[in-house]
């Protein structure tokens, strides 16, 4: 059935409901906006993704007026919970186990707009717009661990937001009635929440990342059972640094991350078998560097898991590569323009650690050691649906959106991490002194050098 995508949108209950989506996305919108300081203005990025996806939904309006492939199935399968939920059928839907949020989401606004594919398409876009913040507070609650100074924690904020606002796989998306937008806006409800959990320790937060993690799971099963899990052993990790020895600390992890991987594995072998042969078919188009979005026609001749994880893992994590970039036509550039993007993200948060060790190893009233642990969290959650990514991924056109869901995580991180390497190289003061028990700490070497000038 093809379906176009204005059906239904001049009503008057569709115009009322896309209304009402854009009043609650701005109410939404400043609760979330209260993590940032108030003397740091958001107005430009967020202006900026309203315009990208606006004009994107436009170019889309311009270039193709129905709805395509997976479009087709959501919109479907939305009607059939709106009949159900308006009465005129009194038998459930049958829907993907995993994936049946998304539907029953698109259908009760259906059962009120009607046959309208630009409501849920609206919804979306507000999703993604409303990710400016969201990615712009958890910026700053990593900023405000760290103990970084005011100027810095303005710049890497808005780093942030403008990272979210000119995303390429995002606007490449947001126009379409897919899950990618309310995965991610759920991924950093997560984030967000547990974050801010670590520093007001308010039970209630903890709750609204249990409540967020469980709609994830009816909308994107296996993400949401990762960021579960990414959230388990980032806190875990966070915990093992009160204890000074590494051997400790991987007596302490290594037994729950194998608890936890064992756990994860079962549940997505339960649900799909995860032998060596099903893997290779189910990603046979990663095997081919020449099938771009399409997938090739045989499957890479695995041996073992661990083939699949060294085979599948670097084109999920840095793919494609420039010997892939000849194939597939104008599909492999969407591909290689999100790639670019995907690595600008990587680096920023690889610049962190020796920026930082750079910029406390000198001066007096620089930092001997702040907490990392959202940063900590952050980094943990990314590998871990990276991971993830790395088994599921079928083709380069699934990886892309997929590298969405770590993206949420790469971002804060990335512009907490250029801001370190820009502030070490001009040599400004990037964090303040902190105190422990009323005693400001600074270098050892200060310290002694003190101790040694009060004896004399």
């Amino acid at each position: 059935m093809i379906t176009p995508l204005l059906s239904g949108v001049t009503s008057f209950s569709a115009i009322a409901v896309i209304l009402l989506l854009c009043v609650s996305a701005g109410v939404i919108g400043s609760i979330l906006r209260k993590e940032i300081p108030r003397t740091v203005s958001i107005f430009v990025p967020v202006m900026l993704a309203v315009t990208a996806s606006a004009g994107m939904i436009v170019f889309r309006l311009v270039q193709d007026m129905y709805l395509l492939s997976d479009e087709n199935v959501w919109h479907a399968q939305a009607m059939l919970v709106a009949q159900f939920l308006s009465e005129s059928s009194g038998t459930a839907p049958i829907l993907s186990e995993g994936k049946e949020g998304y539907p029953w989401i698109v259908g009760a606004l259906y059962s009120i707009s009607g046959n309208a594919p630009l409501v849920p398409i609206t919804l979306g876009t507000l999703m993604f717009v409303l990710l400016v913040p969201i990615c712009g507070g958890i910026t700053s609650l990593v900023a405000r661990d760290l103990n970084m100074t005011d100027a810095g924690t303005a710049k890497a904020i808005r780093w942030a937001c403008y990272f979210v606002a000119v995303c390429p796989a995002i606007v490449i998306w947001v126009p379409r009635m897919l899950r990618e937008s309310i995965s991610m806006f759920l991924i950093g409800l997560m984030i967000l929440w547990f974050l801010a959990y670590l520093e007001r320790r308010r039970p209630l937060l903890l709750l609204a990342v249990g409540a967020a993690a469980a709609v994830m799971m009816t909308i994107r099963a296996q993400v949401g059972l990762g960021i579960i899990a990414g959230l388990i052993l980032s806190a875990i990790v966070v915990y093992s640094t009160r204890f000074r020895h590494v051997f400790s600390r991987l007596l302490l992890i290594g037994p729950i991350f194998l608890v936890i991987f064992a756990a994860t594995w079962a549940y997505v072998d339960s649900t799909s078998s995860l032998s060596a042969e099903n893997i290779a078919l189910r990603n046979r188009a990663l095997s081919d560097a020449s099938s771009a979005f399409e997938g090739g026609d045989e499957a890479y001749a695995a041996t073992g898991i661990v083939d699949i994880v060294l085979f599948n893992l670097p084109r999920a994590a840095f793919g494609p590569f420039p010997t892939e970039l000849t194939a597939g036509g104008g599909s492999i550039i969407v591909a290689a323009v999100s790639n670019v993007f995907w690595l600008t993200c990587i680096l920023g948060a690889c610049l962190f650690l020796p920026g930082r060790r750079r910029s406390l190893a000198s001066g007096v009233g620089r930092v001997e050691k702040t907490r990392v642990r959202a940063f900590t969290v952050l980094i943990v959650l990314a590998l871990t649906l990276l991971a993830i990514l790395s088994i599921t991924a079928g083709n380069y056109g699934l990886v892309v959106r997929m590298r969405l869901m770590p993206l949420v995580a790469l971002v804060p991180a990335a512009a907490i991490g250029f801001q370190v390497w820009r502030y070490r190289h001009r040599g400004d003061e990037l964090f303040l002194a902190q105190t422990v028990d009323s005693k400001l700490i600074v270098p050892r070497a200060v310290s002694r050098a003190s101790h040694r000038t009060r004896r004399a």
